[in-house]
């Protein structure tokens, strides 16, 4: 690995990702590892990521998980940008914080602390592994012992008054269908609003994805695939429909 990396002790390492930014990173996580690795997250995303984030604009990145998009987000949308990143998950929290601080985004990149949902109050929250990751590796159930806490939920709209946004990423693990209608409420207020979504609807917690999908077709959105090796494969609501394998797309949904 080229690029400079600081070990700071209790599993924090500090180093750069690929595009400017620092970002300070939990060894006992495996995204937080891959990006210490390879300086990049989902690079196909990360791609268009950069192409269609641009100076000013507000950056909704709902699920932020060690807030790689939202420190990326936060360094495109400059000084006169907002990023707003939703992470239940305090495993992140002190990290994404200090990367906040540590590249200058304190007032541009702001952090809620909230599992968004269809509802307020508290909902549960399971953590895998030493120190609280949410994200497991596959085969070593038997080491990495969940643990169940409550963690606060609120709605999108209680967090963004002014409904503006230019792009919103999703990645909330099968919570889609309670986050959708102040989501599609965000989209009624912003013509050009560009949306990236994980998609795996066997694991929607509460709803079907035909619903959803066609309210954005009814709202003139258009389907894209977005492949490992970089393609953009336009698709449609009936094939993503019919999708009930075990992994998820990546989609880009845009007007």
């Amino acid at each position: 690995m080229t690029r400079p990396h600081y070990y700071l002790g209790d599993h924090t390492v500090l180093t750069n990702i690929n595009h400017g930014p620092y970002m300070f990173l939990d060894t006992r996580d495996p995204v937080n590892l891959a990006i210490l690795l390879t300086g990049d997250w989902e690079k196909w995303i990360t791609d268009i990521m950069l192409t269609i984030v641009k100076p000013g604009m507000t950056v909704l990145d709902i699920g932020a998980h060690t807030g790689f998009f939202s420190i990326l987000s936060g360094h495109l949308v400059g000084p006169t940008g907002q990023v707003h990143a939703f992470e239940p998950n305090p495993f992140h929290h002190r990290n994404l914080l200090k990367s906040i601080s540590f590249n200058g985004m304190y007032g541009r990149v702001h952090l809620h602390r909230v599992a968004l949902s269809n509802q307020r109050g508290e909902t549960e929250f399971q953590t895998i592994g030493d120190g609280g990751t949410s994200i497991q590796f596959l085969g070593i159930e038997a080491i990495n012992e969940p643990t169940m806490f409550k963690v606060k939920q609120g709605l999108l709209t209680d967090f963004l008054p002014s409904l503006k946004a230019d792009v919103i990423k999703i990645d909330v693990d099968g919570a889609e269908p309670l986050i959708m209608d102040s989501v599609f409420e965000v989209i009624d207020h912003n013509p050009s609003i560009i949306i990236l979504m994980e998609y795996l609807p066997v694991i929607w917690r509460g709803g079907e994805p035909g619903p959803v999908l066609q309210k954005f077709v009814q709202r003139g959105f258009q389907f894209h695939i977005l492949r490992h090796d970089g393609r953009v494969e336009p698709t449609n609501a009936a094939v993503l429909e019919a999708h009930r394998d075990l992994y998820h797309l990546d989609l880009l949904i845009v007007r």
